[in-house]
C-alpha cells in the first residue's frame, strides 16, 4: 500500500476515498451477492452490478407489463398502424417471447445460485398466466373480442421461447456483470 494511502486510512478513515470504498464494502453483508463493481462513469452508482441488473430488470418486466396492458387497453382504430400487424399471432408470441426473456433473466439474476429450470419454468408460468389475464382484459375494451384462446396459446409459446433464450444468452449475462 502505498504512503498517502496508509496514512489517509490511518489518519481519516471516513473522508479518504478509499475509506469510503473499504467502510461500503465491510457494510455490505450479502454473501451470495458478489461484489464486482459496475465502472463509476458508467452508473454514477457505486452499486454491485450484482445488485443492480436484477433491479433494472424487474423494472423492464413492469415496464413490458404497462405496455401490453396499455395496448390491450386500445380500441382497434386506436391501435398503432404498423407492418408487424399484419399477423395477429406473431405479435402475441414476439411480444410475450420479450417477456419471457426478460422475467427469466430477472428470476436467474436475482437468485444466481438456484438452477436454471427453477427460473426458466416459474417466468413460462408467471407470463403464460399474465397472457391469460391480458385475455381477460380485453374482453372490457370496447371493440376488442379478447379471450381467444389461439392469442393465448401465442402467448405461451412466446413466453417459453423468450424464457428458453435465456439459457443461451445468461452466460453473456453474467460475464458483463462479472467484468469490473
Amino acid at each position: 500500500m502505498s504512503k498517502p494511502r496508509a496514512r489517509c486510512l490511518a489518519e481519516r478513515p471516513a473522508l479518504c476515498p478509499w475509506g469510503r470504498r473499504v467502510a461500503a464494502l465491510r457494510e455490505f453483508r450479502q454473501p451470495h451477492i458478489l461484489l464486482e463493481r459496475s465502472a463509476l462513469s458508467v452508473f454514477r452508482s457505486a452499486m454491485p452490478r450484482r445488485a443492480l441488473f436484477p433491479t433494472l430488470l424487474w423494472l423492464a418486466v413492469l415496464a413490458w407489463a404497462g405496455g401490453v396492458l396499455w395496448l390491450s387497453s386500445l380500441t382497434p382504430d386506436e391501435l398503432p398502424r404498423t407492418s408487424l400487424l399484419a399477423w395477429d399471432k406473431f405479435n402475441h408470441f414476439a411480444a410475450f417471447a420479450a417477456g419471457g426473456w426478460l422475467t427469466a433473466s430477472a428470476l436467474r439474476l436475482s437468485r444466481p445460485r438456484a438452477p436454471a429450470a427453477g427460473p426458466i419454468v416459474l417466468a413460462v408460468l408467471l407470463v403464460a398466466a399474465f397472457g391469460a389475464a391480458d385475455e381477460a382484459f380485453q374482453t372490457f375494451t370496447p371493440g376488442r373480442t379478447g379471450g381467444d384462446l389461439y392469442d393465448w396459446i401465442a402467448d405461451f409459446l412466446g413466453a417459453l421461447a423468450g424464457a428458453l433464450w435465456t439459457l443461451v444468452s445468461h452466460a453473456r449475462l453474467e460475464r458483463f456483470i462479472a467484468r469490473p
